[in-house]
């Protein structure tokens, strides 16, 4: 009767090897782009987004406005927006800025990679930007506007 009591005490004294079967004990660490997703869809705003820049990037909602969590905040050379949506079943930001009477947008995954970008004249049509050290060095501009922003970095 006692070694039934003892057994199962035992058993449980290599606590690494038990804690093991139900997953780690260790808290996960977020990535740094699943930290920008949860602060923008926690302090951002719901609004829409026009449809035009975003179909240029592949983002559509079938003519509609997009649905966005959005922040905004002025800088030292304007007005930097950053917008998350979820429109195409995975998480992904538009990062944008007005500058010169041209809105210069980016599309980017979680994983801070550019995939888009647009350039919006305020009276004319959103066209892909094809000068890529320009779209690198305003996307990393951008970027590096919000991280430096971003709680817990």
């Amino acid at each position: 009767m006692g070694a039934a009591f003892a057994l199962p005490l035992g058993a449980c004294g290599n606590n690494r090897q038990m804690s093991s079967l139900f997953g780690s004990s260790q808290p996960k660490l977020l990535s740094r782009g699943d930290r920008m997703i949860r602060w923008v869809y926690n302090a951002g705003e719901e609004r829409m987004m026009a449809p035009e820049p975003m179909a240029v990037m592949g983002i559509t909602n079938q003519g509609r406005d997009i649905p966005v969590r959005l922040l905004g905040e002025y800088g030292p050379d304007g007005r930097y927006v950053i917008a998350l949506t979820d429109i195409r079943k995975v998480w992904e930001f538009v990062l944008h800025r007005f500058q010169n009477d041209v809105f210069i947008f980016h599309n980017m995954d979680r994983n801070f990679n550019r995939l888009a970008s647009v350039r919006y004249a305020k009276n004319g049509r959103p066209t892909f930007i094809t000068d890529t050290a320009f779209a690198d060095a305003d996307f990393q501009k951008q970027l590096a506007f919000w991280v430096d922003r971003m709680p817990g970095r």
